[in-house]
């Protein structure tokens, strides 16, 4: 493990430590159980994404990393995606697709996984930096994009973490603080999806509502459906 800095960020995070290969950033984290430490990868084995998926992390190309945080995970899954919308920013444009995708031109950029456990959480945080399009799976290559791609040149990936873990830190103040009401609403009106339509795990409706734990109301031919979008908020595997 190769240890990248030690000075503490001002409030929350306090080291970082990068690994060559890792199966899972979000496991060490869970297992880890030291507050605001932070361990990145330069490839996982076996990242996990939403719903089960498996994370592509091709090795030295993008930013995978998780946090392990101390505390109930409420609140998390907005801070998350609102400081990397607010980190990628100084790059490129940048939109939250509900519930915690981070797009630009409509393409996939960044993705995070909140596991759960015990008291624990793993903030996982997987970001595109240098790929090109031939670098994503075949499944991917339509939908995915990177930062390089986006502007067309390389980008420095430590650059691009400290710019992130420096927005983190301060949305990671807010949720100790326990501003949840306040970072849940600067997120719903980031995702600015109410009102469109809806195609997910096999329902079709039109967005009507949040509710403040990150749920989407869906109307549908059917009547009202909540989906929800944080499968590892309520256990850690």
């Amino acid at each position: 493990m190769k240890l990248i800095f030690r000075q503490p960020y001002p409030q929350v995070i306090t080291r970082v430590s990068w690994l060559e290969e890792t199966p899972s950033t979000n496991s060490l984290a869970l297992s880890a159980r030291e507050d605001g430490l932070v361990i990145v990868a330069d490839s996982q084995t076996a990242g996990r994404g939403q719903h089960g998926r498996q994370w592509a992390s091709a090795p030295g190309l993008g930013l995978w990393f998780s946090v392990c945080l101390e505390g109930a995970p409420q609140g998390l899954n907005f801070a998350a995606p609102l400081a990397i919308r607010d980190a990628l920013s100084a790059w490129v444009p940048v939109n939250i697709k509900w519930p915690n995708d981070v797009l630009h031109d409509g393409r996939k950029l960044c993705g995070v996984l909140i596991e759960h456990r015990a008291g624990w959480n793993a903030l996982g945080i997987g970001i595109n930096v240098n790929h090109a399009q031939e670098d994503f799976p075949d499944a991917l290559r339509e939908t995915a994009t990177s930062l390089g791609m986006a502007m067309n040149m390389p980008l420095d990936r430590e650059l691009v973490l400290t710019q992130v873990l420096r927005h983190l830190d301060a949305r990671l103040l807010q949720w100790r603080a326990g501003a949840h009401a306040s970072l849940y609403r600067a997120w719903a009106d980031a995702c600015g999806i109410i009102g469109q339509p809806v195609h997910r795990a096999g329902i079709s409706g039109v967005a009507e509502g949040l509710r403040e734990d990150g749920a989407l109301l869906v109307r549908t031919s059917e009547g009202l459906v909540t989906l929800t979008g944080w499968p590892g908020m309520d256990q850690g595997s």
